[in-house]
């Protein structure tokens, strides 16, 4: 009997292993046509930090918005070789590697729900093109804070955690890394190994000694780790503070503020320092209108309107995964009020990864959510659903061909997203690319540059060229261009060296005539006017 069973896990090792080959494989293929995607103003500013700490420069590198764990990561491969396009192509290497470590993850998270392996299989067979689509298709620092955090669960989902001496530690280690990842994780961690140790506390009250030398130990190691980065923030800042992303992004989404937008969109900013690229490498220093909820019935029903439709949009990204997200969570609500069901088990495994989703969009949903902010909440959802089809799978309704179908019609759905997706976008972002080599070649661009519009372009142009971007040429006043005597004051004030016109616009002709012209109309779409150069 165990030589049989040796042999069974052996062969589903073999597959497991297959898989990630499978994954390396792709990867490899694709990284040609993903190389330059996605073009971000977030990513720009980590791969620049990155240079910077490469460079040995950690004054300007020490940064309060950006978590510091992708750029530390990616800092070896540019102390090799310090170029924008290097650090392109590294980004996307090192985004594949976390991809593999998610994977291996995974599996291992999947052990905490009880699920049979050939629909363990099914889901780790998906999780090979999503974590691709993730990796390639996207900032891989919520990958890579997504790859800690399924670790993490790991270890805090396990029914004998309270039996095992070093499961705090490895928990507050983890909580940790995630934390430098994204300060997002400082609120998530602190709420969610309380809980979960309060849990296992009253799941074993024989055992309350070994759970609460967990939590303290957990603790520790997380306010070591974390308490030594807040420090050396807090002084560069001259304030207290564990990120300042939380407070930036809240205000920005104020009443008032929102309509402005972002300072970044309104008018030439000096970078963040000489090493950056743009004042968007470090936003603690843009400022902002505060706010708060409690100032007002006014504010505090605009606080309300931002939940209420930050509900609805994380809702359709829940269901942007696949059509039947939302049926999951239905399905363990129900299970969850019917405790007697024949469908269920346990309930542990139930509540935890229900309260793990409620908890993470909880602390999301007040100020602001993306797509790629929930990666870890997906990867729940597929294991949830991989759950549910062995608990349905055990009934005598489901023959081996309905097992099979419905098993293939989730996987299905899993994939569509995905697949869709890496087909449809291939060598997305090359177009820039190619035109930054292409007038760098031509026209040795560097120094400081401004645009007209096109915030995006101009600063991926701005980053390969390694220089510095000064931001867009318009005003507060609904958006609209500078004035000719305002653009002048400030082509001059910040001493922009190059101007880039998008489009056919004739906003600003008069001063531009004053101006070289270096490209001569050879490039479609684009004039780059030389400030330095009078006609």
């Amino acid at each position: 009997m165990l030589e049989l069973q040796s042999k069974f896990l052996s062969k589903f090792n073999l597959i497991f292993i297959s898989f990630l080959v499978i994954y390396s494989v792709l990867g490899i293929y694709l990284l040609k046509y993903y190389q330059y995607d996605p073009i971000s103003r977030d990513l720009i500013s980590i791969m620049s930090i990155g240079e910077i700490y490469a460079s040995g420069n950690f004054n300007y590198a020490i940064n309060g918005y950006w978590g510091p764990m992708f750029s530390w990561m990616l800092t070896p491969f540019l102390i090799y070789k310090s170029t924008p396009q290097f650090a392109l192509y590294s980004t996307k290497i090192l985004a594949l590697i976390i991809g593999f470590f998610t994977i291996v993850g995974v599996r291992f998270l999947s052990y905490r729900f009880e699920i049979g392996e050939n629909i363990r299989v099914a889901l780790l067979f998906s999780s090979i093109f999503i974590i691709l689509y993730f990796a390639l298709r996207f900032n891989p620092v919520d990958l890579l804070l997504a790859c800690f955090l399924i670790y993490y669960l790991y270890f805090i989902f396990n029914p004998n955690y309270y039996q095992q001496w070093y499961s705090g530690m490895i928990c507050g280690l983890l909580g940790a890394l995630a934390f430098l990842t994204k300060s997002f994780a400082l609120p998530f961690f602190i709420i969610h190994f309380i809980l979960f140790n309060r849990l296992h506390y009253l799941e074993n009250l024989e055992v309350k000694r070994g759970v609460l030398k967990n939590l303290f130990m957990g603790f520790v190691i997380f306010f070591i780790i974390s308490g030594f980065w807040s420090g050396i923030i807090s002084e560069k800042y001259n304030y207290l503070t564990f990120g300042t992303s939380d407070k930036y992004n809240f205000d920005e989404n104020g009443p008032v503020q929102q309509q402005m937008g972002s300072p970044i969109w309104h008018g030439f900013l000096k970078p963040s320092n000489e090493m950056a690229v743009s004042a968007w490498e470090d936003p603690t220093y843009l400022s902002l209108l505060s706010w708060s909820p409690l100032d007002s019935w006014i504010n505090f029903n605009y606080e309300l309107s931002v939940i209420q439709n930050n509900i609805m949009k994380t809702l359709g990204f829940l269901n942007e995964l696949t059509i039947v997200s939302l049926l999951i969570l239905l399905s363990y609500f129900i299970l969850l009020i019917r405790p007697f069901n024949k469908l269920i088990s346990s309930d542990i495994m139930i509540i935890y990864p229900l309260l793990t989703i409620i908890l993470y969009i909880a602390i999301y949903i007040p100020i602001f959510v993306e797509f790629r902010y929930f990666f870890i909440v997906y990867f729940l959802l597929i294991l949830m659903g991989g759950y549910l089809l062995q608990q349905l799978f055990n009934h005598q309704f489901f023959t081996r061909i309905r097992k099979y179908t419905l098993l293939c019609l989730f996987i299905i759905s899993l994939l569509f997203i995905p697949t869709t997706s890496l087909i449809q976008d291939i060598n997305s972002g090359e177009g820039v690319y190619e035109l930054a080599n292409t007038i760098n070649s031509q026209y040795n661009i560097h120094g400081n540059i401004a645009s007209n519009n096109g915030y995006m372009a101009s600063m991926f142009l701005t980053y390969l060229w390694k220089s510095h971007y000064y931001g867009t040429a318009t005003t507060l006043n609904n958006w609209s261009s500078m004035s000719d005597s305002q653009l002048e004051n400030n082509l001059t004030a910040y001493n922009i060296d190059y101007y880039l016109v998008w489009g056919n616009s004739n906003n600003n002709s008069l001063v531009l005539s004053k101006y070289k012209e270096i490209t001569g109309g050879k490039i479609n779409g684009l004039k780059i006017y030389s400030i330095k150069e009078k006609q």
